[in-house]
């Protein structure tokens, strides 16, 4: 069986990390560098680092995020209101391996194949998703159907999705293996599943299913799993 590439989520915003940790509205805030250090320490290969700020269009933390995938030691994907060229140029300028276009940016098909023509082994897509519908986290922006929108970013040769299935992302009910599964059988590329991961049982499973990675960022900050356990659940 195929590895799981596990990615812990490092949200940014105004600086910090932010993530929700229960339903009471509480908040995980802490150093980027020092949980970055925490999550390589323990094993973890992949970061996925999100500008918060950027996907929501209330401001940037790109120099904070370039030197923290500059100094991170592991490989990196890079997430967060990647939606222009402007941002796609600066994006490129690090050493993140990949880099995450927002589902907004499907809005420019046209620029959004250009871009695959030139850098399909550094770009990849978000496909925010709400009923096969791609609808966009941060913006709200809806996009349309996902499998007009998927069939046209595979004869443009993407090569990477991130797929989050909007309703179950923070949740920690688990991912939506149904969508996982139709996007596998109408794509040969990868698929990283982003969202909704909130016990070892849903790694397993997704490996089982062939899943080449993870997004997993909630479950971890507010102990629903172990971290070294993930890793094991995810390589061995």
């Amino acid at each position: 069986m195929k590895p799981l590439e596990f990615l812990p989520a490092v949200d940014i915003k105004s600086g910090q990390i932010t993530q929700t940790i229960d339903i009471a509205e509480n908040y995980y805030k802490g150093s980027p560098q020092q949980v970055i250090e925490s999550f390589t320490s323990a094993g973890c290969k992949w970061i996925h680092l999100v500008d918060l700020d950027a996907a929501y269009s209330t401001g940037s933390n790109f120099d904070l995020i370039s030197n923290l995938i500059n100094s991170a030691g592991v490989d990196t994907q890079l997430s967060g209101g990647i939606a222009n060229q402007e941002i796609l140029n600066l994006s490129l300028t690090t050493s993140a391996k990949w880099i995450n276009l927002s589902t907004s940016a499907l809005l420019n098909m046209d620029w959004v194949e250009s871009i695959l023509e030139t850098h399909s082994n550094r770009v990849c897509i978000s496909l925010d998703v709400a009923d096969e519908v791609l609808t966009a986290r941060g913006s709200g922006v809806v996009v349309g159907d996902l499998w007009e929108s998927l069939s046209k970013l595979e004869a443009a040769g993407c090569k990477r999705y991130v797929v989050t299935e909007n309703t179950s992302d923070g949740t920690m009910i688990g991912p939506n293996f149904n969508l996982l599964a139709k996007i596998q059988q109408k794509s040969s590329s990868s698929i990283v599943s982003s969202g909704g991961v909130g016990a070892l049982s849903d790694l397993a499973k997704l490996r089982q299913i062939g899943i080449d990675g993870v997004v997993v960022g909630k479950a971890l900050y507010a102990g629903q799993i172990n971290l070294i356990e993930a890793l094991d659940t995810c390589y061995k």
